[in-house]
């Protein structure tokens, strides 16, 4: 009887922490050129792009074959014009500076400050 009710109360302890727990946004991304963000330096290729939430202070994890690859804080939200692109600038020495990812919903906006790259 005490393992039933041991098992029925960690049950009603872990599905409210189950209801609030949100799962991660994602996008695949491809980059045409190599590009800095944030102090990290992105090869071209195709990314999975990841965050969790939305706001000023959202974390963003690029990986390429399921490996970390940088993490990067962005400001996450709401994409009005559906509009995809990738926006970059062009550093004085020729380097392209990614500034924003937009997505159909979202648009992910890099400050361009410290960053922490993945092994």
């Amino acid at each position: 009887m005490k393992s039933k009710s041991f098992l029925a109360a960690a049950m009603l302890l872990l599905i409210p922490s189950l209801a609030f727990a949100r799962p991660k946004d994602s996008a695949n991304v491809k980059l045409d050129q190599a590009v800095t963000v944030a102090g990290a330096h992105i090869a071209p290729g195709n990314y999975k792009v990841t965050w969790n939430g939305s706001g000023p202070a959202t974390t963003v994890w690029f990986a390429e074959d399921n490996k970390a690859v940088a993490t990067i804080p962005a400001t996450v939200a709401n994409n009005p014009n559906s509009e995809q692109s990738i926006l970059t600038t062009t550093n004085g020495d020729g380097t392209a500076v990614l500034q924003a990812i937009n997505l159909k919903k979202v648009t992910i906006q890099f400050g361009n400050a410290g960053t922490s790259t993945g092994n």
